[in-house]
């Protein structure tokens, strides 16, 4: 990979995990159904990762995607500010939810600021996958998380869990067709050449296998005991973070967004 591309793919990994994660948690807060235990962990975990993001975007070299990057540090700013008011409120006990909601939309729009930047052929259909990018990682780092909340709380609702899972597969799924619509009608070349191992570990590896991890965890989340899904998720999440890094890196070596 080319040095100068590894800066980028690790914002946009850590971009994506932090907004992802913070979106998820808090649509599932606004829908209930988790502990107070839960919640508050999960505020540390995105405090920490959008801390990770802030060091990612003041490192990040200052002459590529110039053209976008004073909103986009903005943007990030204004994530890491969020994420931390996350934090405080949980401690406190006050009302979060919203601001979970909108740190994980401006994390989001940091995303399109960066696919708006015009490095890949189509600024789009990058801005889509980013998207899709953030709701499968927050999805399945979310649910992964809370799966271990069941192991001390058996009485505690699968619900939360499920609408994560089926938010994971669906979101995998529109990445699946991205995929296609990116080498149809973008470009050809990302399959073939040198490149091509990782394309396909784009595919099938980050993609079209975690979609079927996922599908056995919601089968198994049916059962008194919530371990196996706990521990499909652990595979899932590997697969989705593999995937996205390999996305990633193909999207700045080759311009084309898968």
């Amino acid at each position: 990979m080319s040095i100068e591309a590894l800066p980028f793919v690790n914002w946009t990994f850590w971009a994506t995990l932090s907004a992802g994660t913070l979106l998820v948690v808090g649509l599932t807060e606004l829908q209930g159904g988790t502990t107070r235990g839960y919640r508050l962990f999960m505020a540390f975990v995105v405090a920490a990762f959008a801390g990770v993001l802030l060091l990612s975007e003041l490192n990040l070299p200052p002459e590529r995607l110039a053209s976008t990057a004073e909103l986009r540090r903005a943007l990030v700013w204004g994530f890491v500010a969020t994420a931390v008011a996350y934090l405080l409120a949980s401690l406190a006990r006050l009302p979060r939810a919203g601001l979970a909601v909108a740190g994980g939309l401006i994390g989001i729009m940091a995303l399109a600021t960066l696919a708006a930047a015009g490095e890949t052929f189509s600024a789009g259909l990058f801005t889509a996958q980013l998207i899709l990018a953030a709701l499968a990682l927050g999805a399945v780092n979310a649910a992964m998380l809370l799966g271990h909340w069941y192991l001390v709380t058996p009485k505690l609702s699968p619900a939360p869990l499920r609408h994560m899972m089926w938010l994971l597969i669906g979101a995998l799924a529109l990445q699946a067709i991205a995929f296609g619509v990116a080498v149809v009608a973008v470009s050809s070349g990302p399959l073939g050449g040198p490149i091509g191992p990782l394309t396909w570990l784009r595919l099938v590896v980050g993609t079209v296998l975690p979609i079927g991890v996922a599908v056995l965890a919601v089968l198994a989340s049916r059962a008194a005991s919530l371990q196996a899904s706990t521990g499909l998720l652990y595979v899932s999440l590997a697969l989705v973070m593999a995937g996205s890094i390999a996305g990633a890196s193909i999207t700045f070596l080759t311009g084309v967004p898968v």
